[in-house]
């Protein structure tokens, strides 16, 4: 790449995020990228999140009431005033180098609208991080994965044309807003590009709304998913492209089965059965499309390794990373650190 170096805008939604928020400044500091700039939004946090945000006279913060992390994202893609965008949450941090990979690859694909990179799930073990769960996305924004898969916003950096083309993020959805962007995206044919490198360490831990153990929120997750692909099989020619209309209805109606189905099992995992046996009796017809449900899912998440009990950093990964051993000195593999804390 020669030249300036395009304007990469990064964009933190905040709330009482003090105990992970020097981690994903710090981050960002870390990539030595000299065209960049970091907003981050503080929806109002009472703990100690505004004096450290005081330490780093290079932040844009801006303190304001939200509806939400995705209400937040919204309102930095409209102060953002750079050529490419990205979203890093306040518990999560980057890869070390990512930005100048970025770049790069934008420049070799003038085309391309979205860089697409590979994901990593990690907790905080003692005095190092432990990778949990590696996620690739090689298909770039790929509507299987978009569907059954665990699509990343933030393993992902956008043009600013793409929220032209796209829209902003859908506040209907409190926690799956990102999975309705990757569809939206997917629908309006943006070019995307698989970086095949990390771009998004996200960090595993019991306040995490979508990324914990006990999967706390997997429930409401799972009704939010539901009601998205309902949208798209009862409204397919609506020109809403926010409730994920205009998907083929085949697809849409496969979809729908598995995750009503999904939601189904939830209930009665709960012990829930009139909940489970209304979803049944709404959604039941659709059900014998779970085998090829279940096959579109095994085929969007045949990248994924590792698990909650699985420590990563034992093997090597297919990702032009390799961890040989557990500690800081592994770590620094993935996090470009030489020692990380717990």
């Amino acid at each position: 790449m020669t030249g300036k170096p395009p304007r990469i805008s990064i964009i933190t939604p905040c709330l009482n995020g003090e105990r992970y928020l020097v981690d994903a400044i710090e981050s960002v500091l870390r990539q030595n990228y000299a065209n960049c700039e970091h907003i981050i939004f503080d929806g109002g946090s009472t703990d100690n999140t505004g004096a450290l945000l005081r330490r780093y006279d290079h932040l844009i913060v801006v303190r304001e009431p939200d509806e939400g992390s995705h209400d937040a994202m919204n309102a930095g893609i409209r102060r953002a005033s750079g050529d490419i965008m990205g979203f890093l949450n306040v518990d999560d941090i980057y890869p070390a180098q990512i930005f100048a990979k970025v770049a790069t690859a934008f420049a070799a694909n003038p085309g391309t609208d979205v860089v697409v990179g590979d994901s990593i799930v990690f907790e905080d073990v003692g005095s190092h991080r432990s990778v949990r769960f590696v996620f690739r996305h090689p298909h770039g924004v790929w509507m299987p994965e978009c569907l059954f898969g665990n699509p990343a916003i933030n393993a992902c950096f956008y043009r600013r044309s793409v929220f032209t083309a796209v829209g902003l993020f859908d506040n209907g959805y409190a926690m799956s807003a990102d999975r309705d962007f990757f569809i939206r995206m997917s629908l309006a044919n943006v070019t995307s590009t698989a970086l095949n490198s990390p771009a998004a360490c996200y960090r595993a831990h019991n306040q995490s709304q979508t990324i914990n153990r006990e999967r706390s929120n997997i429930l409401a997750i799972a009704k939010e998913l539901c009601r998205m692909a309902s949208k798209a099989v009862t409204s397919p020619d609506s020109p809403q492209l926010s409730s994920a209309s205009r998907i083929d209805p085949h697809l849409a109606r496969t979809w729908l089965a598995f995750e009503s189905a999904r939601l189904a099992f939830l209930h009665l995992r709960r012990r829930q059965f009139a909940a489970a046996t209304k979803i049944a009796w709404r959604y039941g017809s659709l059900w014998p499309r779970l085998p090829h449900a279940l096959a579109l899912r095994r085929g969007a998440r045949r990248t994924y390794r590792g698990g909650w009990n699985a420590d990563l950093s034992a093997f090597e990964e297919r990702m032009s990373l390799a961890i040989a051993k557990t500690g800081p000195e592994a770590a620094s593999t993935v996090f470009g650190v030489p020692q990380v804390g717990g």
